[in-house]
């Protein structure tokens, strides 16, 4: 036996996957996500290119002079590395999950959720020239989630996690009390820009309203 064959009969393997395997499962799951890791890839450019931002941005003036593409891109853009990191963390887990769980649905919840949200903010924020963020598409994200976990573990009669998650919805609901009550938000350093309290609200309504659409869409079996 050469020493080349006896390196390659002894290379280590991960209980029992070749690294090969690890790699063609990891494929498998991105493409599983191909609007998760769309939406992520323009947040980044954007924020990488300031020129690229300006024309994202939610520009409400522009939106009125005709760039309605900005209903759905300004919340791509954001103010600042901290902004971006914390929304971005949070978009790319909670919409890989809902995205796994209603492939087909899932585009045009988003697209609903951005407009959605948008057209609060240019309605009830009348003093707002410019907005940019996904957190309050996380937050709507975050309502479907936990609407899809209560309802699972209802169905599989799993007390523990029924309690777990419905906890969890109550945090978010005294979270969003909070801040609707005092203009603050929680969990948010707005260093170089405002917070919206109404973009978190407005994404909880459409989270929850999209979480009830969802039933009527039937959920594809998760690729392996």
């Amino acid at each position: 036996m050469s020493a080349s064959e006896s390196l390659i009969a002894t290379h280590p393997k991960t209980n029992g996957t070749s690294i090969q395997s690890m790699c063609r499962q990891g494929s498998g799951w991105l493409r599983q996500i191909p609007v998760t890791l769309l939406v992520s890839v323009i947040a980044l450019a954007a924020f990488a290119f300031p020129g690229l931002t300006a024309g994202l941005q939610l520009d409400f003036a522009s939106v009125d002079s005709g760039q309605w593409w900005r209903l759905l891109s300004g919340h791509l853009t954001h103010f600042g590395g901290g902004h971006l990191f914390w929304d971005l963390l949070m978009f790319a887990v909670l919409s890989a999950a809902c995205e796994r769980q209603n492939p087909r649905f899932y585009p045009i919840a988003l697209i609903a959720m951005s407009v959605g949200i948008s057209a609060t903010i240019l309605f009830m924020c009348q003093d707002v020239t410019t907005y940019r963020g996904l957190s309050g598409i996380d937050t709507g994200l975050f309502v479907w989630f936990l609407a899809n976990q209560i309802r699972q573990s209802v169905a599989d009669r799993d007390r523990t996690f029924t309690c777990f998650w419905s906890v969890a919805g109550f945090l978010l609901l005294a979270k969003l009390g909070y801040e609707f009550t005092t203009g603050e938000i929680l969990f948010v350093n707005a260093e170089g820009f405002q917070p919206l309290v109404e973009s978190h609200l407005s994404g909880a309504v459409l989270g929850a309203i999209t979480a009830s659409a969802a039933r009527f869409f039937p959920r594809e079996p998760e690729l392996q």
